[in-house]
């Protein structure tokens, strides 16, 4: 599918440069980038807010599991219906959705009326929404730059996202502090229409034509069966799968490394996520640079090794600034091992179908993370913390030898 702006780009190298004189990505991007800063605004205003008015600590627990439910629940059906729909018109019509969500607890706060339970049932709708809206979000970069240039769109989005959650937090926290935490709440409501203005000025998608459609249980029986019979498509999404629940739940474990072992405190940890963040950022700019040019297969294995040496390294690390490097190396080989499986999952999946895959990425990187972070806590409650994470390690290691294994991943080209 062609756009307006995608002309130019197909004529140059896929790059961030070229693809940023895309006018509808560019515009997409932009608003993207405001709905993120929102979100995380909205995401650290929530949790202060919900232990302040409960101080309550297994309640913030308890909301985060509400949160995810949902999605762990229905992404894979949500991915059926991104591949029914336009997913141009679903994404604004989730966004939307999320908007008045946030205006409605912005209120809420504002009037001093929120309670426990408004929290957490908006908590839940979001988490039913997102099981909707992150396929079909997911599955529309390649409706929007096109083939070579999806691995830079993903990293371009990560790029926006990772940025987003180092100045967003920042900012919420002011706001708290100056004002009152509900208008994190009503900025996030606002945020999003830059996202929607942004879509509502791209084309629509040039129907099919009519399709004889079988039911939600087929349609996603079609869907997990064609991605078990593609061998790479099934490695991949298994990598995923891996990754997500023994390398990516480390974030559950920082507390524990940030007070117990390399005991530096509150200020430690914050500081000790803003490494992750920083290098996702450096890895995703790193993944725009080189798309086109380095093949896929040999970036997923390079990345996927690089979060395995640096998750080993920071769970060994009895040094701080040791323990900031490693975090940064976590951080930009996640961005850029998942980035690059989700350009591929993209790029490898027949139109029809693509909502469907993207729904596994969802359901691997969202859906199954409740039980990596469940099954690290259980580890580190048995053991220590630095065995959880060493163990996480050789899980992902050997993962990602299985899959380095395979000839067609080694193989696949630059994308």
């Amino acid at each position: 599918m062609k756009r307006h702006g995608e002309h130019s780009s197909e004529l140059s190298p896929p790059s961030a440069v070229a693809l940023w004189h895309n006018s509808v990505y560019r515009s997409y991007w932009i608003g993207a980038f405001v709905s993120f800063l929102g979100s995380w605004m909205q995401t650290v205003a929530q949790g202060w807010v919900v232990y302040e008015i409960t101080n309550s600590k297994l309640l913030l627990g308890l909301l985060g599991f509400v949160g995810s439910l949902p999605t762990t629940l229905f992404s894979l059906f949500g991915g059926v219906v991104a591949d029914r729909m336009e997913k141009r018109r679903l994404v604004i019509t989730t966004q939307a959705l999320f908007a008045v969500n946030a205006f409605v607890l912005a209120v809420l706060i504002l009037t001093g009326r929120v309670e426990f339970w408004h929290i957490a049932l908006i908590a839940a709708l979001n988490g039913l929404v997102t099981a909707v809206d992150a396929p079909a979000r997911q599955a529309m970069v390649m409706d929007l730059v096109g083939a070579q240039f999806v691995t830079v769109g993903v990293a371009m989005n990560s790029a926006a996202f990772n940025t987003a959650r180092i100045l967003g937090p920042a900012i919420a926290g002011k706001l708290i502090e100056m004002v009152n935490a509900g208008w994190c709440f009503m900025l996030n409501a606002v945020s999003y229409l830059g996202i929607i203005i942004a879509l509502l000025r791209i084309p629509a998608t040039p129907s099919r034509g009519p399709v004889d459609r079988l039911s939600m249980w087929s349609e996603l029986k079609e869907g997990l069966i064609y991605v078990y019979r593609d061998g790479l498509l099934r490695s991949l999404v298994l990598l995923d799968c891996v990754l997500s629940i023994f390398a990516m739940s480390y974030t559950t474990l920082m507390p524990v490394f940030a007070r117990d072992v390399l005991q530096v405190g509150k200020q430690g940890l914050g500081n000790l996520f803003s490494a992750t963040g920083f290098g996702a950022l450096m890895g995703a700019l790193t993944l725009a640079r080189v798309a086109g040019s380095v093949p896929r297969g040999k970036v997923v294995i390079t990345a996927a090794t690089g979060l395995c040496m640096g998750l080993t390294l920071f769970a060994l690390s009895r040094s701080y600034l040791l323990s900031l490097a490693c975090l940064v190396l976590v951080g930009g080989s996640a961005v850029s091992t998942l980035g690059s499986i989700n350009a591929l999952l993209q790029s490898l999946s027949p139109e029809h179908l693509r909502g469907r895959t993207m729904s596994l990425h969802v359901f691997a990187l969202m859906g199954l993370a409740p039980f990596g972070n469940l099954l690290m806590g259980w580890i580190a409650s048995q053991w220590t913390a630095t065995s959880a994470l060493v163990t996480g390690a050789v899980v992902c290691a050997l993962a990602v030898g299985f899959t380095a294994a395979r000839r067609d991943v080694r193989q696949l080209p630059a994308v």
